[in-house]
């Protein structure tokens, strides 16, 4: 875990942000978009025979498959829901560009970091003042409310708003782990590494899930029989994808990041990257 203090600077920059994040997050990002124009340009050569297009268009796989593979997913006709998730995965370019396309959902998993990071170092309500989060006499719900806005504020794009879900998610996790302990938020000082890396992997999982929800949400509202068999559907592959981020993130110890490093986009990046991986080369 990170070292330095949790709060970085004057009320109009995120405290949950590392000196300098902003500059590096955005430089990250016209690197890789500057490097995915290249490689499609390369990859979309006007003198490419008719059998290097269709391998491309293999590689790099379609919406259209895929929202025919979740179809036939949600009737029945197929189980296969690896096919499904790696079909989506290719058709937004692959999992190097589904994590450059994860914005709002690595900032946010880097802002999750440090708030437990914080948390576990100087706990909970110590990390609450360096916030200027009021906690006197205010309910478990109010607290846990205005760290998501914190986290993730309330924003009409689709990306901002996946990230805030998953992360309303996380919080209803530690909503239970709260309720377990006699409703008392200072539990939160005794969270062990287990905890924090299950919540880590909890949203890493929740924002894959929401994302892709979000992107094939018509395919559910269409060919689900009601709204009980969509919901199921949606469970087996929220599980689905949580087995698959697990398995990935499992030797990460997501606890022992430092998220005040100016290299955690970078790092959180590649992590997004390796799990998007291993659903795209599924079989």
């Amino acid at each position: 875990m990170g070292t330095s203090s949790i709060y970085g600077g004057p009320n109009d920059k995120n405290p949950l942000l590392p000196e300098g994040f902003d500059e590096e997050y955005n430089r990250n990002n016209e690197d890789e978009n500057n490097d995915n124009s290249s490689n499609e340009a390369e990859n979309i050569e006007e003198n490419a025979s008719d059998d290097e297009k269709q391998i491309n268009q293999a590689r790099t796989g379609s919406w259209q498959e895929t929202k025919r593979s979740m179809s036939q997913y949600i009737t029945g006709h197929s189980n296969n829901k690896g096919r499904v998730a790696s079909n989506y995965v290719r058709a937004t370019g692959g999992s190097q560009a589904a994590s450059n396309q994860a914005i709002s959902g690595r900032r946010a998993t880097v802002q999750l970091g440090s708030f437990l990071s914080s948390v576990a170092q100087i706990g909970i309500h110590k990390t609450l003042e360096n916030l200027q989060i009021d906690y006197m006499g205010k309910s478990i719900e109010t607290l846990l409310s205005e760290i998501v806005n914190l986290i993730s504020p309330s924003s009409n794009t689709k990306e901002d708003a996946v990230a805030r879900n998953a992360l309303i998610e996380v919080e209803c996790k530690m909503y239970e782990f709260i309720l377990e302990n006699n409703m008392d938020i200072k539990s939160l000082d005794h969270m062990d590494e287990a905890i924090f890396d299950a919540l880590m992997e909890n949203y890493v999982t929740a924002y894959i899930f929401e994302r892709m929800l979000s992107d094939l949400q018509s395919r559910f509202e269409k060919y689900a029989d009601n709204a009980k068999v969509a919901l199921q559907k949606e469970n087996e592959f929220r599980d689905f994808i949580q087995i698959s981020v697990e398995l990935e993130l499992q030797a990460a110890k997501l606890s022992k990041l430092d998220y005040q490093d100016k290299s955690i986009d970078r790092i959180i990046k590649k992590l997004y990257s390796d799990c998007y991986r291993i659903m795209e080369v599924f079989i």
